[in-house]
């Protein structure tokens, strides 16, 4: 059963992550097609929950900026690498987190990052907030996915 809300979780996720893609790309063919500029307008209202979205902060393609910034892409696709690697790491069946240093520690780079340029020490770049964003994402995962799994195996 665990294999099965697995499954469940990393094919949402998965879906969830092709959104930041298909943004972009709509808005490329909505350059054509009054449908795709709304379909596109959607997608990006969805995403500006959970991200600001600056386009001084985001990767561009097909011409247009993501639906997430480059830190929540990062993020992102770190949970993607992690959800994807998580069983041959680790048995589902274990629902025992690391220790919270580790996580500690993967969040620290973050935590500088958006720190130092919030107070106006330095200006980031999208390479580094990529780059620290990962990091969080996909040590994040061992700690979020267990408490999922064993939330839903007692269902």
């Amino acid at each position: 059963m665990l294999k099965k809300f697995y499954a469940t979780i990393l094919i949402s996720f998965i879906i969830f992550y092709a959104g930041i893609f298909l943004a972009p790309y709509t808005a490329y063919l909505g350059e054509g097609s009054e449908v795709f500029r709304w379909v596109s307008f959607f997608i990006y209202t969805i995403y500006s929950t959970i991200c600001h979205q600056l386009p001084q902060r985001s990767y561009f393609i097909f011409g247009h900026k993501m639906a997430v910034c480059a830190r929540c892409f990062g993020i992102y696709t770190g949970v993607l690498i992690g959800m994807l690697i998580y069983p041959f790491i680790k048995r589902l069946e274990d629902f025992k987190t690391p220790s919270k240093w580790y996580l500690i520690i993967a969040l620290t780079p973050m935590a500088i990052d958006g720190t130092t340029q919030l107070i106006g020490l330095r200006e980031s770049f999208n390479e580094l907030r990529f780059i620290t964003g990962f990091i969080a994402g996909f040590v994040g995962v061992f700690y979020i996915l267990p408490v999922f799994l064993k939330i839903l195996s007692k269902s």
